[in-house]
């Protein structure tokens, strides 16, 4: 079985309203998508949400795929049901199995079964979606950008967000940071234009592989598969020399040239502000657009939490490995959506012996320089309850003994609190925080309350309730 967007949204239908809403009713892509989106968060609703009618284009649009913690888990294989935790487990033991790629003919490829190239692109028959009202313009907000290493050859996948800025043209905003930022400055320097396919529409555990934090050296089609369970099947370009994910919607091919650039912005971000703007980016000249005949089109409301719950499992999972290295003992880690899934961390640890609190609580911030506040409470805390996590930091944590600061370190410069080196201006660096939240190992203190474990088990609410 070939495992694509159509597919998981089929999966996610059969389990209700808690999974799964749809909408008739004809929708204007500025705005509204999004505003449904929202007001279903309003009511604590994160379903994937699919539009049947969106003006101005043929194409219905699907959004919300990353809306819930349970949906990652649903696109990973995890039942409804089973504890978060092991989502977390399944990411870890798919992402360290990567699969290569499987190259498959053209004609069975669904992506390939209409194809656009010269005059007749015109981005403007998708149905691109205005999300916010500062907004610069309609964005690609969850298309993955498929470059090649220049030097090694190796294929780099990344989602960016992507600006229209004519019939065939697109800006590509690359985190400097970012594997593709180094790709295209080298592409820069050779003074060669980069070939790109931007693809749009797979499933999730797809996607979600794009956003793997590993070595340069790794191809993320690769690890895509191996969230998937099943080889990434790709064919070839029409216009480019760069594979095309055969089973996904739609697929945009095009260079870039670091010699013509642009800019874009203002943009709604993942933090709940508008982020830096009209700096410099790339710009793509779009070559062709492949799609299947019945495609839907995939889109991401930015400033929602889907946003930031795209990404969190891959960060969960370098934290992860992070503390383990230093703590073996750790048993849980978890980016709240409070905390934008990347500023704040949750970690859980089998406490022995004194002082790997706060050790874990530096492997944590040390994982990856986004992260700002790290808390670190005992394993009998549930990490994904806040109100157990607050409890634990209300009830064992002192901040004269237990709070820990780091100032003028390097951070994020999308938290709309960084500084610079001049501390009045805006720039890369934050001041990070460990609040150690666990109970001393050779101290006496208080039990927590806990229910007896055989009347616990023993008791199913349905039994008893009318």
């Amino acid at each position: 079985m070939n495992k694509d967007l159509r597919s998981f949204i089929g999966e996610a239908r059969q389990l209700g309203s808690a999974y799964y809403a749809g909408v008739s009713k004809p929708l204007d892509p500025i705005f509204e998508p999004s505003v449904i989106q929202q007001k279903l968060a309003v009511e604590g609703r994160y379903p994937i949400i699919r539009c049947d009618h969106i003006n101005g284009s043929d194409l219905p649009l699907v959004t919300n795929l990353f809306g819930s913690y349970e949906l990652l888990g649903l696109a990973l294989g995890v039942d409804p049901g089973k504890p978060k935790s092991e989502i977390l487990q399944r990411f870890i033991e798919r992402e360290q199995n990567p699969l290569p790629t499987e190259t498959i003919q053209l004609d069975k490829a669904p992506v390939k079964q209409k194809v656009i190239t010269g005059d007749d692109v015109d981005l403007n028959q998708l149905p691109i979606v205005h999300h916010a009202e500062r907004d610069s313009g309609k964005y690609i907000t969850v298309g993955v950008l498929i470059i090649r290493d220049p030097d090694s050859g190796v294929l780099n996948a990344g989602m960016y967000r992507h600006e229209v800025q004519g019939k065939d043209l697109l800006g590509c905003m690359f985190n400097p940071t970012h594997h593709a930022g180094y790709i295209y400055r080298r592409c820069k320097e050779l003074n060669k234009k980069m070939e790109a396919v931007l693809f749009i529409g797979h499933h999730p555990a797809a996607l979600i592989g794009t956003l793997c934090e590993g070595p340069i050296d790794l191809s993320e089609l690769e690890v895509m598969g191996g969230l998937l369970g099943e080889p990434l099947q790709v064919v070839d370009g029409e216009t480019v020399n760069i594979p095309v994910p055969a089973f996904a919607e739609i697929a945009i091919e095009g260079y870039l040239d670091p010699a013509n650039e642009t800019n874009d912005g203002p943009f709604a971000e993942f933090t709940g502000y508008y982020g830096p703007s009209k700096d410099p980016v790339g710009l793509m000249k779009v070559t062709a657009i492949t799609m299947r005949e019945d495609a839907i089109y995939h889109d991401l409301d930015p400033a929602h939490q889907e946003h930031n719950l795209a990404g969190a499992l891959t960060l969960e999972s370098t934290v992860y490995a992070s503390v383990r290295h230093l703590v073996p003992s750790v048993t849980g880690v978890y980016l709240p959506v409070s905390g934008c899934c990347r500023f704040t961390v949750y970690v859980a640890i089998k406490k022995r012996v004194p002082g790997e609190g706060k050790s874990a609580g530096m492997a944590a911030l040390t994982a990856n320089p986004g992260i700002k506040i790290a808390i670190v409470v005992d394993k009998d805390i549930d990490i994904y309850d806040e109100q157990r996590v607050l409890w634990a930091i209300a009830t064992n944590f002192e901040a004269d003994r237990d709070l820990t600061i780091i100032p003028n370190a390097m951070g994020s410069h999308l938290n709309p609190a960084a500084y610079g080196e001049v501390r009045t201006k805006s720039g890369p660096m934050n001041t990070k925080v460990i609040i150690d939240a666990t109970r001393p190992v050779t101290l006496p203190f208080e039990d927590p309350i806990k229910p007896p474990q055989e009347v616990w088990d023993r008791i199913t609410l349905e039994d008893y309730l009318e």
